[in-house]
């Protein structure tokens, strides 16, 4: 019973897609997978409920050869996307990761990421501890899979 219970329990939060450590919160953590062939996109909000900033410095997932960080904007009526080297989150508060935004790139997304329902993507900081993260796989228009 225990056991049921406790499969019960980490199923709901993975499916709620969110993770809690040294004070951080992730939320929301999608990953929207097209295919093998193109960079997926990952989306979440990131809470810091510490007195002190916490510096996202990159992701990782074995789903991906690389997982970046980047920005979308438009300049001059130009799209472009950049690389974000580290992104500080401030004490008491968030930053999201978003459509159009900030958002993380799935280099080279596994195969498998067209079956799968949530991946672990580690999100890494350099002033606490590494978080694991289930993200709900969706499909290109964010719908769960």
């Amino acid at each position: 019973m225990r056991v049921a219970l406790l499969r019960v329990a980490v199923g709901t939060m993975m499916l709620m897609g969110s993770a809690a450590a040294a004070g951080l919160t992730v939320s929301h953590a999608t990953l929207r997978v097209i295919s093998p062939s193109v960079p997926a996109g990952g989306y979440f909000e990131l809470a810091n409920a510490s007195a002190t900033p916490v510096t996202l410095l990159g992701a990782r997932s074995a789903v991906c050869s690389a997982v970046m960080l980047h920005e979308s904007s438009t300049e001059g009526g130009m799209a472009r996307m950049d690389d974000i080297g580290a992104l500080v989150v401030p004490a008491h508060g968030k930053i999201s990761f978003a459509p159009g935004g900030r958002h993380l790139m799935c280099m080279d997304p596994a195969a498998s990421l067209l079956t799968s329902r949530i991946v672990p993507i580690v999100l890494e900081f350099r002033d606490a501890p590494a978080l694991a993260v289930p993200f709900a796989v969706t499909d290109a228009l964010g719908r769960a899979r």
